[in-house]
């Protein structure tokens, strides 16, 4: 079927449709927004709503959904939800007044990193819009990956016009820019459909990224920096500090081309400022990091995060009384400061809120009176806010002069700093508070919004369609009392206007000059010449009032509108203040104390906790612990002791005291002494990555890998049980090698604290210079182990695992049975493991008899993870296995040896080889 032969509704639908081919279309009809064709039956899924069909009467019915357009905004939602994007297609012009066909036109594109609306936001957490971008040569071809492009990244979060951008150069670039992203957790991630495969294929494995391809030309060199000059209304980008970018400017213009063809018509005025991040103005913290420190969300992510169990440490931290100070606490966990002046400065500002409680108390209760000026700013500047919005920005406006006088009353810098730049914005107030009616509704279209005396036109107009109602009120009595009909009623409705209404028993009744307007099953409705003037002079002057309203308070809007970048200076302010105030609060309750932090490199704790495990309800309480590292004798920690004994609580514990004295924060100590480190590593756990196809112990070597080639001598590293996912002997050598690499000076020579399994390791603390033994204490009575779970100097000289397997479970004859075992193969090599006693059917072996212990190739396939190799990985390593066994066998062929026999097993019955 050609466009020709569809009805016009059709023709217009397609016109629109074939702009937007990726997105469901929200065609406004009427009072519905409908879907047609595939979007429908797609919608009608996702949303659960019927599908029905248009043009029943045609051999093919066109699929059709709808949604009411007053309620459109939740039902986008959804679809944003399930992946979808949703191009909006309203009414451009009155109905009234349109000859034929009303123009119809796509107002906005909703994708997830484009949203203002504060019912598809969350209220404490960013929403960026990202975009990446390789540096190209002058002849317009990309750089090959191996010649170490330069890697751009912009961030724009078109709901508080934040804005920034950095550059990532050299063999580390690509592996920086991925954690980035993941510290971002950008909602949309721009890149080139040129983009080089190696450089796509690492993006697609990061972690929740929706990446979206774009055409090429969207990322042209030579456009943005006019793009971003128009945008930024500038002369030069010189003003921001862009000298030099190259890729980052075209990731910025990217992102901001892409708005603008999202939000068609729309001004992005309140995104006027660019912020250039460089590597190295933060700590460095990586997505594994972030991760296993439980920093922003659970490793137990299907457990409710309301539970006290599946904390973090930013919902302990987090005592914001704004949704603003939210964001930014957020931001400043996965950014610590790395320069001691900042970080004194934050700590000297929380040292003052903690000794005066009436002051920190004070602000905090001024500050829950203060919304989200920043984004409320935002809408208001895209000419969305809406009457409630724009009191809700008056209301948080109103109490800054009281902030005012709370911040100058401090003496600390920081406070100082935001008491000289204070603007208590009472221009702006004064704009809303005379123009807004405090019970303004929620839609501009309602009426209702000014206030009266504010305009005098308005006034008269108010005056005019009060006295026709009061006439209508009037002629509705008058009537009656002509008629002699005391049902008579004067009613109004949107399809036929205002009508007198007479009951069917009354119709004899009815006089001539009644002119019959609609029948229905009980009553008729008629007019007259008298309710028709009266009709024309109410809603001619409620028309009037209504659109003159809407004309007042747009100009409020806009006159609030110049005013955005105060507010968004004001918002960043009194976020800052937020978070001080919150970080004061948490100390003065978790009974946290000021660190002394330095450029040293040494980091002394003193009965430290951990921040979040101690606010669980241990039965018997949190055992605080000390700890000492530096760049001489304490380089490398090498703790030993049984699982659940506190080993990894311990590492983490040191890694998050170190990570809150560098936000500004105080800590959960007695005392500490921090030098500042630059990057935090952590291998802790096994997990994999099978879409990758990289098992458990590739991810292990692979985040290994990441932290020897990254690190620095001022890094701080936490190592857990390294080496654990291959063979004893491979993973021993391994985790050996490691820690001699890192401990030496002449590679790495950075702070670490290394957990262990491996025994064998302590060796080490003898042989090399800055490694110490350290060890969980343990408390035996009888068969009953005691976890102390107190660091102490020393190695451990058992993991007590059978212990362990105990209290999780499993049945005791495994138990009893792993018991001979462990004593059997503690004793010297020429003992084999032997039957059981209550097992045996023959006299146990005599020592004559004995075997040797397991063939190392048997203990290694004993110890594989199966189900973690992938059928490549495991195929590798049968063959691997084979070709050592045939090497083994041809060495015993030539030296004369008899082959090693394999040992016993629990029914006396000699084990087969593996092939078998």
């Amino acid at each position: 079927m050609t466009d020709a032969d569809l009805p016009p509704l059709m023709r217009q639908y397609w016109e629109v449709k074939r702009a937007y081919p990726g997105a469901i279309l929200f065609f406004r009809v009427g009072d519905f927004y409908e879907m047609f064709y595939q979007d429908a039956e797609e919608a009608s899924r996702l949303l659960s709503i019927t599908l029905t069909s248009r043009d029943k009467s045609r051999a093919d019915p066109v699929p059709l959904c709808g949604v009411p357009h007053h309620a459109v905004t939740a039902y986008i939602a959804k679809l944003l939800q399930a992946g979808r994007t949703v191009a909006l297609c309203d009414q451009v012009e009155d109905p009234k007044l349109a000859k034929g066909l009303v123009r119809r036109e796509v107002v906005r594109l909703y994708t997830p990193g484009t949203l203002t609306d504060s019912e598809l936001l969350s209220a404490t957490e960013p929403s960026f819009l990202a975009a990446v971008a390789v540096h190209t040569t002058s002849q317009g071809r990309q750089k090959l990956p191996f010649e170490s492009p330069v890697l751009g990244l912009a961030a724009l979060d078109l709901s508080t016009g934040e804005f920034w951008v950095s550059e990532y150069v050299g063999e580390r670039g690509l592996s920086d820019l991925t954690d980035e992203l993941a510290r971002l957790e950008p909602k949309e991630v721009l890149y080139p459909q040129d983009l080089p495969p190696d450089i796509e294929r690492v993006l697609a494995h990061v972690r929740g990224l929706r990446l979206c391809a774009q055409d090429p030309s969207r990322f042209d060199r030579s456009a943005a920096n006019g793009l971003l000059r128009e945008q930024l209304r500038v002369a030069s980008l010189a003003a921001f500090g862009c000298e030099g970018l190259t890729s980052g400017l075209q990731a910025a213009a990217a992102a901001v081309s892409y708005l603008r063809d999202t939000q068609p018509g729309t001004r992005l005025d309140h995104v006027r400022r660019l912020q250039v991040r460089r590597p190295g103005q933060d700590m460095y913290l990586d997505s594994v990091t972030i991760r296993n420190l439980e920093l922003l969300t659970p490793l137990s992510t299907h457990q409710d995060r309301g539970d006290a169990k599946h904390q973090t440490l930013l919902s302990v931290l987090n005592r914001t009384c704004t949704v603003m100070g939210s964001r930014l606490l957020r931001d400043w966990i996965v950014r610590p400061l790395v320069s001691v002046d900042a970080i004194q400065a934050r700590l000297d500002a929380v040292a003052e809120l903690v000794q005066n409680f009436q002051v920190r108390a004070s602000l905090r209760t001024t500050l829950r009176g203060v919304q989200d000026i920043v984004r409320l700013g935002s809408r208001v500047s895209l000419g969305s806010a809406t009457p409630r919005e724009i009191l809700a920005l008056n209301e948080s406006v109103a109490v800054l002069p009281q902030l005012g006088t709370t911040v100058t009353s401090l003496g600390s810098q920081l406070f100082r700093e935001a008491a000289q730049a204070w603007d208590g914005l009472s221009d702006v107030h004064d704009v809303i508070e005379r123009a807004i009616l405090p019970e303004a509704p929620v839609s501009v279209r309602d009426g209702g919004i000014i206030k009266d005396g504010y305009h005098s036109g308005l006034d008269e107009l108010r005056r005019a369609c009060r006295d026709g109602k009061g006439g209508i009120a009037r002629l509705e009595a008058l009537e009656r009392e002509r008629t002699g009909i005391e049902s008579l009623k004067i009613r109004f409705n949107q399809v036929f206007g205002y009508y007198l209404e007479v009951t069917k028993a009354n119709l004899a009744r009815v006089p001539d000059r009644f002119v019959r307007k609609q029948t229905l099953a009980n009553a008729e409705r008629f007019t007259t010449t008298e309710l028709q003037e009266l009709e024309d002079l109410v809603t001619g002057s409620d028309e009037k009032r209504t659109n003159l309203e809407q004309e007042l308070f747009e100009q409020v809007r806009v006159q609030v509108a110049r005013e955005v970048p105060r507010l968004q200076a004001m918002g960043v302010r009194l976020a800052s203040l937020d978070v001080l105030a919150a970080l004061a609060e948490t100390a003065a309750m978790n009974q946290y104390i000021r660190p002394d932090v330095s450029e040293g490199g040494t980091i002394h704790i003193v009965e430290g906790r951990h921040p979040v495990v101690e606010r669980l309800e241990l039965q018997s309480g949190f055992i605080p612990n000390d700890a000492r590292l530096d760049l001489e004798g304490n380089r490398l920690l090498i703790i030993t002791g049984p699982n659940m004994a506190g080993k990894s609580t311990y590492l983490r514990q040191v890694a998050l005291i170190v990570l809150m004295a560098q936000i500004g924060s105080f800590v959960p100590a007695r005392s500490a002494g921090l030098g500042v480190v630059d990057r935090v590593f952590t291998r802790v756990g096994a997990s994999d990555n099978l879409a990758a196809g990289q098992s458990t112990f590739m991810v292990e070597m692979t985040e290994t890998a990441k932290i020897l080639n990254c690190a620095t001598n001022r890094s701080l590293i936490l190592l857990d049980e390294i080496g654990r996912g291959t063979s004893t002997y491979d993973g021993l050598s391994i985790a050996w090698a490691v820690a001699e690499y890192i401990q030496d000076r002449c590679h790495l020579g950075a702070r670490t604290l290394f957990a262990t399994h491996y025994h064998e390791m302590t060796q080490l603390a003898a042989l090399r210079d800055g490694v110490r033994n350290y060890r969980v204490a343990v408390r035996e009575r009888d068969e009953d182990v005691l976890f102390l779970r107190t660091i102490v100097e020393g190695a451990a000289d058992r993991s007590y695992g059978i212990h362990v397997a105990r209290l999780a479970g499993l049945p005791h004859p495994i138990i009893e049975r792993a018991k001979e075992v462990l004593a059997q193969l503690e004793q010297p090599p020429a003992t084999a493991i032997t039957t059981p006693a209550h097992e045996a059917t023959a006299p146990a072996p005599t020592t004559g008899d004995a075997l040797p212990s397991p063939h190392p190739i048997v203990e290694e396939v004993r110890q594989m993870d199966l189900f973690a190799m992938t059928p490549l990985d495991a195929l590798n390593k049968l063959a691997d296995l084979q070709r050592r066994l045939d090497r083994a066998g041809a060495e015993q062929g030539e030296t004369g040896d008899a082959p090693r026999p394999y040992p016993t097993t629990s029914s006396d019955t000699p084990a087969k080889p593996a092939e078998a």
